[in-house]
């Protein structure tokens, strides 16, 4: 079937009916959508929730919303359209439709001029592109199949209440993309731009529950650069930012797809190693302190590293914390540039926080004071002990 295509205003329309009895059910979707969207938090959230009120109002049999990323496209939300998880590319028709600032309405589309398209819908459907944007930035677009039921009928009021639906769409999708980067910059040390303290707190405690759920170990290495402080008073702070920035992305590089690495405080790093128990922590550990032996700087780097492992060694987050940087600290005190696992099961100073319900015996706490050692460094947290001296450790 060809389309007649009618410009007004600049805008691609479908041929007018005559009024449509179903005008106030399409007012009534549509302010229904507008609410629903003020509630939604993320991007796949708004696609769905547009794309689930069209295909139910409209009846459109299939439909896909695509994201912009860049200059590609990739679908956010799909009705009707199997396997397109890992569909992307570019369309022509979106770019237009950008171009244009009008819905285009496509007639059994050529797949070789629109693979991405051809992909996700069938190359004779007639399809309508809807546009998707907000303060004249491109987000993405709508594209539905047309049914046999709707072609040449109520067409102009049709196209103006989806045309709505994706206004309001596109302007909810630019709201929860600008709080998403609000989020990403609040959880991101501005210097080395991996997660600060903050967002390892709230990661440490997410793997740990999850560690919970499916029996799965979780080990924590916290990492110290050694005499750090003679390259801030011999080369100045710049240099000490750059060095600390390189190894930020040095860790990333080194880490595994899974696991994160943070920004803990001044010269210290942490990389949570989720599914990861004492038999492969010291190994990755060591990995990742190779990786700073090789990071760019004024003057060679080297770390130590405390590793411990839940539910070895800690009950939650805090005993872990705690027993990763005893485990440190003993590194530092047997001569740094190693690797020390743990050897002690740490008590949470808040029982309350535990992360299992049924943790194992603990033996008591030492009542030792945690003053500063000879290499300069505090705890990460307060402790009312000091390490043990009977860490195992690997020196290079």
């Amino acid at each position: 079937m060809t389309w007649r295509e009618e410009r007004v205003d600049g805008r691609l329309l479908l041929p007018t009916p005559g009024a449509d009895a179903r005008n106030r059910d399409f007012d009534d979707a549509n302010l229904q959508l507008a609410e629903r969207l003020l509630g939604a938090g993320e991007p796949r959230e708004v696609a769905s929730l547009l794309l689930d009120a069209v295909v139910t109002t409209y009846g459109f049999p299939r439909g896909v919303l695509l994201g912009r990323t860049e200059s590609r496209l990739a679908p956010l939300a799909t009705h009707g359209v199997p396997d397109a998880a890992a569909v992307s590319g570019t369309s022509a028709t979106v770019e237009r439709a950008h171009e244009q600032q009008a819905t285009q309405v496509l007639s059994s589309f050529n797949p070789v001029t629109e693979p991405l398209l051809a992909r996700l819908l069938p190359p004779g459907a007639d399809l309508l592109v809807l546009p998707l944007a907000a303060d004249g930035r491109p987000l993405g677009a709508l594209v539905l199949q047309l049914p046999t039921a709707l072609r040449g009928r109520r067409g102009r009021r049709l196209l103006e209440e989806v045309e709505r639906g994706a206004t309001y769409a596109g302007l909810a999708l630019r709201r929860v993309q600008r709080l998403a980067q609000l989020q990403r910059l609040a959880a991101t040390d501005d210097l080395t731009m991996i997660a600060n303290r903050r967002s390892f707190h709230a990661s440490l405690d997410r793997e740990l529950a999850r560690s919970v759920r499916q029996g799965e170990p979780v080990s924590l290495v916290l990492l110290d650069l050694d005499k750090f402080k003679e390259i801030n008073d011999l080369h100045g702070h710049p240099a000490g930012d750059e060095a600390l920035r390189n190894v930020a992305a040095a860790l990333t590089v080194a880490s595994r797809d899974l696991d994160t690495a943070a920004r803990y405080g001044g010269e210290e790093f942490a990389v949570i190693l989720p599914e990861c128990g004492t038999d492969q922590c010291v190994a990755i550990a060591d990995r990742l302190r190779a990786a700073v032996r090789e990071t760019p700087a004024v003057r060679a780097l080297t770390a130590s590293a405390g590793v411990a492992t839940f539910p070895d060694h800690a009950s939650d987050s805090e005993g872990l914390i705690r027993a990763a940087d005893a485990a440190l600290l003993q590194a530092k005190r047997d001569g740094r540039d190693r690797t020390v696992l743990s050897d002690r099961i740490v008590q949470s100073a808040n029982p309350g926080s535990a992360a299992r319900s049924n943790p194992p015996p603990r033996p008591p706490a030492r009542e030792d004071s945690a003053q500063d050692d000879d290499t300069g460094r505090r705890p990460l947290l307060s402790q009312a002990w000091a390490p043990a001296s009977g860490g195992r450790a690997r020196p290079l």
